[in-house]
């Protein structure tokens, strides 16, 4: 079923019960209300003939007495017992009506072929000594036909309402589908396009179907920039991967040719092939670690004490590199973070600074920043905004001849952006260059 029926039928179902309960309710209480309010008059009559029946000393008095009280309508009839002693009736269906009254209750209700009886009854006491029941039943024809009516004007409100209910549903639910339909049109047609089509939202709408769109348009910007990123990257991987290859079949075919006539073709042509296999084999590496940090990981921040970490990383990567790293902090410098993905970043930021400088490389700490400065060769300007782009080489010469694959860098924006780190680079030509990573407030 969808969405807009359920919610039709839903809402309307819901109203309509609603409204036939109001309705019931406001009828019953309507209707035990008259019913009081008709009781009420009969149960002063019945006390007044009652009290009427203190002086009368011989029963063929109580003809005359009832004639005075006896309702437009009603019967009013004395008993002793089971028997008799008078009765007067104004309506012909009430002669001889029985009906069991309770003198407990306010009034007993019943009903005969001309609708509902109201009585009432009372104990009295005669002049002469006897003991009589007095009863009076009034037919309340009228009071049936208000109510009737009542009932048929319920009745035709609670259709009219269930009418405009479902009117007013359809088109509610039509309103708050609409936009849900138009977003499935998008999805179906970029589905079928292989496009990234975004849906028209006005600027100043605040409500949930607005809401929804905007956020449809910005999940199809990000779905179409990581699927250019995604098309970028086999470009480039595919780009990167095809010169070791082919250097690698060049060498093989000398090798084919040659290298049962030349020991120096032979040790060139297996020297360089080693060389570019051992490259590939870092390039590959670095793919996987590249997409290994952009998965959507849960990465616990938890308050270090960074000091020893830097010291420790620093002193393991001097024996590899065989360049001295100087650290300079103070003694505790604690930070909110991911100790193995800090030592992870910091490892390709030192592997990048010792590449392209001869002299050592410093560390600075402080509760704000940590700053990673080389005295190498510096990076153009203009190029500095895109050192983070991935197979992004300043010089493909140098960068060729220092092994590096232009992902690197990568890395370190993708691991600081896990751990809530601003990555940002200084540097001048010939003086050297800076890497800080400072912490987001």
């Amino acid at each position: 079923m969808k969405l807009k029926a359920k919610i039709q039928l839903f809402s309307t179902g819901l109203a309509i019960v609603t409204l036939l309960i109001v309705n019931s309710l406001a009828y019953f209480l309507f209707e035990q209300f008259s019913y009081d309010n008709a009781a009420t008059p009969l149960r002063n009559d019945v006390q007044q003939v009652a009290a009427a029946f203190t002086s009368v000393t011989d029963p063929a008095q109580l003809p005359t007495i009832l004639r005075a009280f006896v309702p437009e309508n009603g019967a009013l009839r004395v008993l002793e017992g089971e028997q008799l002693l008078s009765s007067i009736e104004t309506r012909e269906e009430l002669y001889n009506y029985e009906v069991a009254i309770s003198q407990t209750e306010p009034y007993t209700r019943s009903t005969n072929d001309n609708g509902s009886v109201v009585s009432v009854a009372t104990t009295a006491i005669l002049g002469s000594g006897e003991i009589v029941t007095i009863e009076l039943h009034q037919q309340t024809s009228a009071l049936d036909d208000t109510l009737a009516l009542l009932f048929r004007t319920f009745v035709l409100v609670t259709l009219l309402g269930a009418l405009l209910l479902v009117t007013a549903n359809f088109l509610v639910g039509k309103q708050v589908t609409a936009p849900i339909e138009r977003l499935i049109a998008h999805m179906r047609t970029n589905r079928e396009q292989g496009s990234y089509q975004v849906v028209e939202v006005e600027e100043n709408r605040k409500d949930e179907p607005a809401q929804m769109s905007r956020e449809f348009n910005a999940m199809m910007e990000k779905l179409e920039e990581n699927y250019l990123k995604q098309e970028n990257f086999v470009s480039s991987a595919a780009h990167e991967l095809k010169t070791p290859l082919t250097i690698i079949e060049s060498y093989a075919s000398l090798l084919k040719r040659r290298g049962t006539e030349d020991p120096e073709v032979t040790a060139e042509s297996l020297d360089a092939i080693t060389s570019e296999t051992e490259r590939m084999k870092l390039m590959i590496e670095q793919f996987l670690e590249l997409a290994r940090s952009q998965q959507s990981v849960d990465v616990e921040l938890k308050e270090a004490n960074i000091v020893p970490l830097v010291q420790t990383l620093a002193n393991q990567l001097q024996s590899v590199y065989s360049r001295a790293i100087h650290v300079s902090a103070p003694k505790e410098v604690y930070l909110e973070t991911d100790v193995a993905r800090l030592r992870q970043l910091l490892t390709v930021l030192l592997d990048n600074a010792q590449k392209y400088s001869e002299n050592p490389v410093r560390i600075e700490l402080d509760s704000r920043q940590i700053r990673i400065h080389d005295e190498g060769e510096g990076i153009p300007e203009e190029a500095i905004p895109h050192l983070f782009d991935r197979f992004y080489r300043v010089d493909q010469a140098r960068t060729r001849s220092k092994g590096g694959s232009g992902i690197g860098l990568a890395i370190a924006k993708e691991l600081a952006y896990q751990l809530k780190l601003d990555i940002t680079v200084e540097s001048k030509l010939d003086v050297g260059t800076t890497v800080y990573l400072t912490h987001k407030k």
